[in-house]
């Protein structure tokens, strides 16, 4: 065994798959064997494998099932009909969502519902693979060990992964790619071998944007290593600016708070102003209607008065007439009894 075996030996070790894989399914297409990998990571294989039996069963193709309702699928894989309550589903609804997006991606990428071109150009297959997300490389890796017949899989993320650690370098061609790589791998072990490379180039070894700090490799790998070590600086420049514009922040506030603080004893002040000022022209009404209301009584009152001596003075002329046509009457009367009396 030679040191890089070694090293690839030991790396294997490292690197736990999130799913597992399910075993060959009799008699079933790899676009069939692809939708089990994707169930199995939501049910046990045997449970799967009903499933996709179901499905098949209940659908007249696949593109049918591509455009179904997640609801309806999950129905038809739970055996409770097409249209079974969100409640009574609610458990394989992500299963079913996820069945349904693996095929709505095969047929993005190869305009049909059809994996045999992996069977018939493992070098396009692989490309193909690593446009399927949601099926993944690692079970792409199983789908292509089936189509070729339990050759080592090979496609462009398991070269990536094994060229960033050191392994082997980058070659032009699938074939030459998997020359290089065939010396690493132990004999009968090739399925797990690219499995497991393969989930580290789906979970952190992107080809444009990989997460190395976060890769279990990340200390065993060249390339690894360097990208963490940009990452942290990164993060700590980060880190450095996020505490600059906190900084920036607060003193913004501060300045903020303080003018608000000025605004708002301005609008006290004038607030109190103009306070004082309603008070003082709601006295100087005030005073003006006592005014206006004395001045009303004054006028009443002499008015009043004025009433009074004309009544007087009328009473008093009354009375004086009254007099003086007694008085009047009196000398008439007196006048006539004179004149009444014999002349002697």
């Amino acid at each position: 065994m030679s040191k890089k075996s070694e090293i690839a030996a030991r790396l294997l070790q490292k690197i736990h798959p999130r799913w597992p894989l399910p075993g060959a399914m009799k008699d079933a297409s790899l676009l069939e064997q692809g939708m089990l990998a994707v169930l199995v990571r939501h049910m046990p294989q045997e449970k799967a494998e009903g499933s996709v039996t179901a499905l098949k069963a209940s659908f007249a193709d696949w593109n049918e099932m591509r455009v179904a309702q997640a609801q309806e699928i999950a129905g038809l894989m739970t055996r409770k009909g097409r249209t079974p309550s969100r409640h009574a589903v609610r458990n394989v609804l992500p299963a079913a969502r996820d069945a349904r997006d693996y095929l709505q991606e095969v047929f993005q990428r190869v305009h049909g519902l059809d994996l045999e071109l992996l069977r018939e150009d493992p070098a396009a297959g692989g490309k193909l693979l690593q446009q399927l997300p949601r099926l993944g490389l690692a079970a792409g890796s199983q789908l292509l060990f089936i189509a070729s017949g339990g050759q080592l899989p090979v496609h462009g993320g398991l070269v990536r992964v094994l060229d960033r650690l050191g392994l082997v370098s980058r070659a032009g061609s699938v074939k030459k790619s998997g020359e290089a790589i065939a010396p690493l791998v132990e004999p009968g072990k090739e399925l797990e071998f690219a499995v497991r490379f393969s989930e580290v180039a789906d979970r952190w070894c992107d080809a444009r944007r990989p997460t190395c700090q976060e890769c279990v490799l990340v200390e065993d790998c060249p390339f690894g290593r360097k990208v963490a070590h940009d990452w942290r600086v990164q993060q700590t420049r980060l880190a450095a600016y996020r505490e600059r514009e906190e900084a920036r922040r607060l003193a913004l506030e501060k300045k903020e708070a303080a003018r608000r603080a000025r605004e708002d004893a301005r609008a006290a002040k004038k607030a109190q102003a103009e306070a004082q000022r309603l008070e003082r022209e709601r006295q100087r009404l005030e005073r003006a209607e006592a005014k206006r209301r004395a001045e009303e009584e004054r006028k009443k009152q002499k008015l009043l008065a004025q009433k009074k001596r004309q009544g007087e003075e009328k009473a008093k002329a009354a009375r004086i007439a009254k007099q003086k046509a007694a008085a009047e009457k009196k000398a008439r009367a007196a006048k006539a009894k004179k004149a009444a009396r014999p002349r002697r």
